[in-house]
């Protein structure tokens, strides 16, 4: 058996979503199950490029709900949804726009009401997991709290967060520089509120405390402090009712299945280039692959004696965190490379990094908390210089896992 000297620290990598995270309350709670359906949304103007937000507020049929400034007379979008590290989203600008080919979702923009001030996007994809924001039965009463999620332009980070007080809801009729040349004249039932906005909020969520959408940010009073209005989410089931996006629905059903892809038959076979662990024990553990991807739990297993130089490099001058990003992104090139949407475990010896990939799908059919036990057996196994009794007790437990599933 071959054994491996193993740094100190040796460093495990989790996909964020298998973080556990302690349980939230408020204004956080509201935050934490809102902002994955929270968007960045990018259009072109010519040269230039307007940035706003936006909601997913349809999961199925991919839309994304924003302002009609933020769009304008553009029929496409580019939309990003938050990436975590930690657990938290990751707030970095130029996180996003130097992925911008891989994390860019294109979309179309299929309703708009000009007078409203909304626009309904839709995508060619939606993330994995991520669920619509529900548009909220009845409008705020004033002193009630709203929450809402914004891209203030001004601001360093992205996905940020304020709460204030519905001030009053009625009937407005406003005009807006859209540019030099160019003057908005909108018409909506408002919820006007002591939020503050920036350019940049404008398309985000306003929401209750149920995490229900209530409103839509529009902007706030020039002439003013703390007077933000958010167009009514009654304006938004007019939109969502309207024959446009009923048109679209219609189509977006009858569209022809794609061809599907054909089925492998059997699993991946483990690729062990590191030389970590010993063959004839790699080999034993093949029959419990089987079962596994018989199961749909595939096992990814990939080893290297040197990750490819791209990411070596990278990973070397990288602090912490921003290795994690690393190798988060090497996996899943991986994973879509083989096709499989299984858990991956990946070991590199130069750096000495353990990655561990546990898919959404998966971590819905084992217990809580599986993600990181299945981490801690492997990154103590390999502590001890014991790496193929810690494969053995990983294949295990996500056997024994599946058995128990949730309960």
């Amino acid at each position: 058996m071959r054994t491996l000297r193993w740094l100190p620290s040796l460093l495990l990598l989790l996909t964020p979503a298998a973080l556990v995270a302690q349980e939230a309350t408020g204004g956080a709670k509201v935050y934490k199950e809102a902002v994955a359906s929270t968007v960045w949304v990018h259009s072109t103007r010519g040269l230039s490029l307007a940035t706003g937000s936006g909601t997913l507020i349809d999961a199925t049929h991919r839309l994304v709900l924003t302002n009609y400034h933020v769009v304008e007379e553009n029929p496409k979008a580019t939309i990003y949804f938050p990436e975590y590290r930690d657990g938290r989203p990751i707030p970095d600008r130029s996180y996003y726009t130097e992925r911008a080919k891989r994390l860019g979702v294109r979309g179309k923009v299929i309703a708009l009401d000009k007078g409203a001030d909304l626009a309904v996007v839709q995508l060619d994809s939606v993330p994995d997991g991520v669920k619509a924001i529900a548009v909220a039965p009845r409008s705020p009463e004033p002193g009630e709290l709203v929450h809402s999620i914004g891209n203030a332009g001004k601001s360093g980070a992205l996905w940020g967060y304020v709460n204030g007080t519905v001030r009053q809801v009625y009937r407005k009729k406003w005009e807006a520089a859209l540019s030099r040349t160019k003057t908005a004249r909108f018409e909506a039932r408002v919820i006007e509120t002591d939020t503050p906005t920036n350019p940049g909020d404008s398309g985000g969520p306003l929401l209750n405390d149920k995490g229900e959408l209530v409103g839509v940010t529009q902007g706030g009073a020039l002439n003013a402090s703390l007077v933000s209005f958010f167009v009514d989410a009654s304006e938004v089931k007019v939109l969502l009712a309207s024959r446009d996006v009923k048109d679209m629905k219609g189509r977006d059903k009858e569209k022809p299945d794609a061809k599907p892809v054909a089925k492998r038959t059997e699993p991946i076979a483990p690729s062990d280039a590191g030389k970590v662990f010993d063959a004839d024990k790699l080999k034993a553990l093949e029959p419990k692959l089987a079962e596994l991807f018989k199961a749909n739990a595939e096992v990814v297993i990939e080893t290297y004696a040197a990750a490819p130089a791209e990411w070596r490099e990278k990973a070397i001058k990288a602090k912490p965190a921003e290795r994690q990003e690393l190798f988060k992104e090497w996996g899943a090139e991986r994973l879509k490379a083989v096709k499989s949407d299984g858990v991956l475990i990946l070991v590199t010896l130069d750096p000495r990094v353990i990655h561990v990939e546990v898919p959404e799908a998966i971590r819905k059919r084992t217990p809580d908390k599986f993600a990181q036990k299945l981490g801690d057996t492997l990154i103590k196994a390999f502590k001890d210089k014991k790496p193929d009794d810690g494969l053995a007790d990983a294949v295990k437990l996500l056997q024994d896992n599946l058995a128990k599933g949730k309960s």
